[in-house]
């Protein structure tokens, strides 16, 4: 039972994976707004037609394309000096890594050392 939910799990993240390569999100920017323009295009009208409208006066509408451009890029700008920083303090993370690694190390041999070089009282 496992093995077939696994196998099910699988087979719609492929599925969405490979569609959405299909369409273009993963490529340039250009192709992910085409993207976000169809699918604006065609999931309004039915959103429209189907919601209440109660609903809709509630609900604010899509982000036109312009704002979702500049939104990507402004998201893609961050996510990109993040990396960069990230890189940056690098050397910085890895040293004190290793400091802290010795000195967990450290700790635990004199632990060790305390309970072997206590006298024997027979």
């Amino acid at each position: 039972m496992v093995l077939i939910r696994v196998a099910v799990k699988s087979s719609i993240a492929g599925g969405i994976t490979y569609y959405t390569v299909q369409e273009g999100l993963w490529s340039s920017p250009e192709d992910s707004a085409k993207l976000y323009d169809k699918l604006y295009k065609n999931i309004s009208p039915i959103i429209q037609k189907n919601v209440p409208q109660e609903v809709i006066k509630e609900v604010h509408e899509l982000p036109s394309l312009g704002n979702m451009r500049s939104c990507a890029a402004s998201y893609w700008n961050k996510g990109v000096l993040a990396t960069f920083q990230f890189l940056a303090d690098l050397p910085t993370h890895i040293s004190s890594g290793v400091d802290r690694i010795k000195q967990e190390i450290e700790k635990s041999n004199l632990l060790g050392n305390e309970t072997t070089n206590t006298p024997n009282t027979k």
